[in-house]
C-alpha cells in the first residue's frame, strides 16, 4: 500500500486507480462506505467500515473517491516489436533492445515461457516449461531488464475497439445497432480458430441507467459446413465507465471437443480484449467442465465466497459442485481406498500395488494440506488458488483422461465464479 504504480503489487478499484491506505471508498452497489486500511498480493483490500465492521472486498467492488471526475488510464507501449508470437498471453520488451519475451498456454493448459534474445534471429529463442514452477523465466526476463507491455497489435486494417463497441448510452443502441453488429461480424467471422468457423447470430447491444451498456454475442461454431457447438459473450460497460466481459458459455459438439477450438478462440477473443483496454474476464459457474480448463489458464476466485470452507456439504447439488466440498469428497473416498488396501479388503478392482499405494498416500497428504489452508484469511498469501486444486496429484506424462489425477477430479465440472485481470 501507498506505493508507487509499477512497483510491488498494489490493488485497483473500479477506476482503475491505485488504492492506498487512507482512502474513503465505498462498496459497489451498496450504500456501505469506508477507510482502506490494508491490502494484500491476494486482490484483498482491508476495509473498516463506517457502521463499525471490518472485512476483505476484491478491490474490483470498491469504488474510491475521486478528487476529479474519473478519467480512464491510458497505456502506450513502450515500444512496437514487430515479431509477436500469435496467442501471448502476456509481452514483455524493453525501448530499444533486442531482446523480447512472452508467455503462452500450451496445450494441456500450463503457462510456458519464452525469451527471444534477438528478435531478427529466431536461433536465440530459449524456451521454459512451465513457468508457474520454474523461477528462471523471471530471473532471466529481469536480467534482460524486460518488463511487460501491450504488445504490437495484430489486428487487420479497420479493427474496431471494443471501447467504441459497447454502448454508452440508450441513444447509442438506438443509432448504432446495426453499426455494432456488423463490427463484431466483420472482426469475428470469416477467420478460422484452428479449422473452425464461427457464424454469428446476434451481436445485441442494450443500456440501462442502472447497469451500463452491453453487447451480448451469441455464436455458432461451425465445421465443414456442420454445427460444432455454440458460444456466449457478453461485453459490459459499467456506469463509471469499466470495461469488462464475461465468459457465459462455451459448448462443443462431443465429436469436436479437444481439437482446440477454445484455445484458438478464447486466445483471438483475449488479444481483442488488451488491445481494447478491457479490465477483467469473468466467468460464471456451471461451465461444463470449465472449472478445470480455467483453473488451469489464470483464473482465480472471485472472492472468498467461491470457495470459501463454509460452503461446504450440505443439502442441494450447488452446494456439493463447489471446490471445496469436492475436495473434502475427493479426500473422504482417497482415505476409504487406502483403508481397506491396507487392511487386506479391497474389492475386486480397487487393490492397489506398494507403489500405487504410496502415489495415492502422497496425493492425499497434498489435498489435505490445502484443505487446510481453506481456514486462511482470504486475503492470506497461502489461501490456496484454483490451480494449485487442479494440480493435486499431477505428474509429468500423467493422462487426464486414463489416469485423470485428483485435482482434475475435483476441478473438472466443478462450479465456481472466477476473474482473470486484464489490466
Amino acid at each position: 500500500m501507498g506505493r508507487t504504480p509499477g512497483g510491488d503489487w498494489q490493488p485497483r478499484g473500479w477506476h482503475g486507480r491505485w488504492i492506498e491506505i487512507g482512502d474513503r471508498v465505498q462498496l459497489v452497489g451498496f450504500g456501505r462506505t469506508g477507510t482502506v486500511i490494508g491490502a494484500s498480493r491476494r486482490r484483498s483490500v482491508g476495509v473498516k467500515w463506517d457502521d463499525g465492521g471490518t472485512t476483505t472486498v476484491a478491490p474490483h467492488r470498491l469504488k474510491v473517491a475521486e478528487a476529479e471526475p474519473y478519467r480512464p488510464p491510458r497505456h502506450t507501449p513502450e515500444a512496437d516489436p514487430s515479431a509477436t508470437p500469435d496467442g501471448a498471453a502476456a509481452y514483455f520488451s524493453r525501448p530499444g533492445h533486442l531482446a523480447d519475451a512472452w508467455v503462452r498456454y500450451d496445450e494441456s493448459g500450463d503457462l510456458d515461457g519464452w525469451i527471444r534474445y534477438n528478435r531478427d534471429d529466431p536461433s536465440t529463442i530459449s524456451r521454459y516449461r512451465e513457468v508457474f514452477n520454474d523461477p528462471a523465466w523471471q530471473r532471466d526476463v529481469s536480467a534482460l531488464g524486460l518488463r511487460e507491455a501491450p504488445p504490437p497489435s495484430t489486428a487487420r486494417p479497420g479493427r474496431f475497439s471494443l471501447a467504441d463497441l459497447i454502448p454508452a448510452s440508450r441513444d447509442d443502441v438506438h443509432k448504432r445497432s446495426h453499426e455494432i453488429e456488423a463490427a463484431f461480424r466483420q472482426e469475428l467471422q470469416q477467420r478460422e480458430y484452428a479449422g473452425f468457423g464461427v457464424v454469428i447470430d446476434l451481436a445485441e447491444p442494450s443500456y440501462s441507467e442502472e447497469y451500463g451498456g452491453t453487447v451480448t454475442l451469441d455464436a455458432k461454431v461451425v465445421k465443414n459446413g456442420r454445427k460444432a457447438g455454440q458460444t456466449t459473450r457478453i461485453f459490459h460497460r459499467d456506469p463509471d465507465g469499466s470495461l469488462w466481459v464475461s465468459h457465459d458459455f462455451l459448448k462443443m459438439e462431443d465429436e469436436y471437443q479437444g481439437q482446440g477450438f477454445a484455445k484458438a478462440w478464447n486466445g483471438h477473443l483475449e488479444r481483442w480484449y488488451r488491445e481494447s483496454r478491457l479490465e477483467r474476464i469473468e466467468i460464471g459457474p456451471g461451465l461444463t467442465a470449465g472449472g478445470y480448463v480455467w483453473a488451469m489458464n489464470g483464473y482465480v476466485w472471485f472472492d472468498g465466497y467461491e470457495a470459501g470452507p463454509f460452503m461446504l456439504p450440505a443439502e442441494g447439488s450447488e452446494d456439493r459442485k463447489k471446490p471445496v466440498a469436492r475436495l473434502m469428497g475427493e479426500i473422504a473416498s482417497l482415505e476409504a481406498l487406502l483403508a481397506v488396501n491396507r487392511e487386506g479388503i479391497a474389492p475386486a478392482g480397487y487393490g492397489l500395488s506398494d507403489e500405487e499405494m504410496e502415489q495415492e498416500q502422497a496425493e492425499l497428504d497434498a489435498a489435505r494440506a490445502i484443505l487446510d489452508r481453506f481456514h486462511l484469511p482470504f486475503d492470506h498469501a497461502d489461501y490456496p488458488t484454483p490451480r494449485e486444486i487442479a494440480l493435486i496429484g499431477w505428474r509429468p506424462g500423467r493422462d487426464r483422461k486414463k489416469d485423470p489425477w485428483l485435482g482434475l477430479r475435483v476441478m473438472a465440472g466443478s462450479s465456481w465464479r472466477g476473474v482473470k485481470w486484464l489490466t
